[in-house]
């Protein structure tokens, strides 16, 4: 620790980059929470049906994370180069990627929004208020993959202090139009659901606004039209060597979530409740593991770009370390806050009572969360080594979490706290395996082209 302090280029450089990225990740999950509380306010139905329409904007940022993802781990050894020219080239890619997805959601919702609502539940209110929520709340994927493109290089290019500032202010502008539209303030009818549908795509255009005007005046990373409109080959292909493992990932990670979803909300309206309040508990405080991880990932990757390497296994091995510590907060932050965040939502007593093992459960998994976010998706991928999270996703939550989950669900018949600590086990199994791949150094390399 005390080596650790002394090197002012490492500390600098992590809370440069940790602290902004926690608080900005930390406030677009003030927006779900935000949304939770006020319609957990309104019914436990409208709770629980706007909680599993949302895994649809989730499964979208799925796909743009691995844009994001990809954009991250090539751009940041490319600026350690000083080589803005191919960063150029990777913002236009990734715009380009992120319009096709876009659209793609946003027909989804628009024309089948009950067939969407189908796959979570089977009652029909929740379905009812779901498709509602999906048909206004689509158009804001319109914006969403635009700015999460560009905040993205904001992040790498040092700029991360100016995105959170930004995403701050759409936060409040969010909570505000939020309790206007839910319960109907200043004149305006009560909409419940629907407002919060209306609110997410009047906030998220401002975002894209925003973020998109600071770009063309700061003059960040310049947006070519002769590179959106020419793609460079070489680019795309050195691009998706390292971003289809990315992709592999999110979508084994994604859809394990989304069947954990779908197995939570066929076990009935209390524990899809229950899971929705401690969803938004634990996305408050894994905004430390979320910060860490994409701070390391940035961190390592420059020193990487630059060609030193002893310098980045030295700062893996204090950035594993301190993931440790790190996860160790965010379980004390879950057991003490979680009982004071969930005395807000209005809940019967079962719900009640499977938050209370739930709340315990998640702190356990988040121990390995953040561990895991920074060794894998920080650390790994810096170096190029993405593969390695989409193979142990892959065995761990495909190969024995989600079939011992759907066993004890549909077929044991455990009760809900067991069903949800199997699938908090999820993290944690895999740490053995992560530790012993770090330990290989495969992730210590340079991967910028000449």
């Amino acid at each position: 620790m005390n080596n650790l302090l002394k090197d002012k280029e490492f500390v600098s450089g992590l809370k440069k980059l940790m602290i902004p990225i926690t608080l900005q990740t930390l406030m677009l999950n003030a927006v779900s929470f935000g949304d939770t509380l006020m319609l957990g306010l309104v019914s436990q139905e409208s709770l629980a049906a706007v909680s599993l329409a949302s895994q649809v904007s989730f499964v979208m940022s799925l796909f743009i994370s691995t844009l994001t993802g990809g954009a991250t781990v090539l751009s940041a050894q490319y600026i350690g180069k000083k080589d803005m020219d191919t960063v150029e080239g990777v913002l236009a890619l990734i715009l380009r990627d992120a319009l096709l997805v876009s659209l793609i959601f946003f027909g989804l919702a628009e024309c089948c929004p009950q067939l969407l609502m189908r796959v979570f539940t089977g009652e029909a209110e929740m379905i009812g208020i779901g498709a509602e929520y999906l048909r206004i709340a689509g158009v804001s994927y319109l914006f969403s993959g635009f700015s999460q493109c560009f905040l993205c290089m904001l992040k790498v290019n040092d700029r991360a202090k100016t995105g959170t500032f930004i995403t701050t202010g759409v936060v409040f502008l969010d909570l505000f139009l939020n309790a206007i539209f839910i319960f109907g303030l200043f004149g305006f009818p009560a909409m419940g659901a629907r407002g919060a549908a209306l609110t997410t795509v009047l906030s998220k255009g401002v975002e894209l606004i925003a973020v998109a005007a600071y770009f063309r005046a700061a003059g960040v990373v310049r947006v070519k039209g002769r590179k959106l409109l020419r793609p460079d080959f070489s680019l795309e292909r050195e691009f998706w060597k390292y971003s289809f493992p990315i992709f592999l990932n999110d979508m084994a990670w994604g859809g394990g979530v989304t069947v954990y979803s779908v197995i939570i909300g066929h076990l009935g309206t209390d524990a899809t409740a229950a899971n929705s309040i401690v969803t938004v508990v634990k996305n408050l405080v894994i905004c430390i593991s979320t910060g860490m991880g994409s701070a390391s990932g940035i961190l390592v990757g420059r020193v990487l770009g630059e060609n030193r390497l002893s310098l980045g296994k030295l700062y893996g091995r204090r950035l594993s370390r301190l993931a440790l510590l790190c996860g160790l907060f965010t379980a004390f932050l879950v057991l003490l806050c979680g009982p004071f965040i969930t005395a807000f939502f209005k809940t019967g007593a079962t719900t009640r009572d499977f938050l209370a093992w739930m709340l315990v459960f998640c702190a356990a998994n988040c121990i390995a969360r953040c561990v895991n976010d920074t060794v894998i998706c920080g650390i790994f991928s810096a170096g190029g080594d993405t593969k390695f999270d989409a193979q142990s996703l892959l065995v761990t939550m495909w190969g024995i979490i989600i079939p011992v989950a759907l066993c004890a669900a549909f077929w044991w018949k455990l009760p809900v706290v067991w069903v949800y600590f199997i699938l908090s086990m999820d993290e944690i199994i895999k740490l053995p395996w992560v530790y012993a791949h770090y330990k290989k150094y495969g992730w210590v390399k340079n991967i910028t082209r000449e």
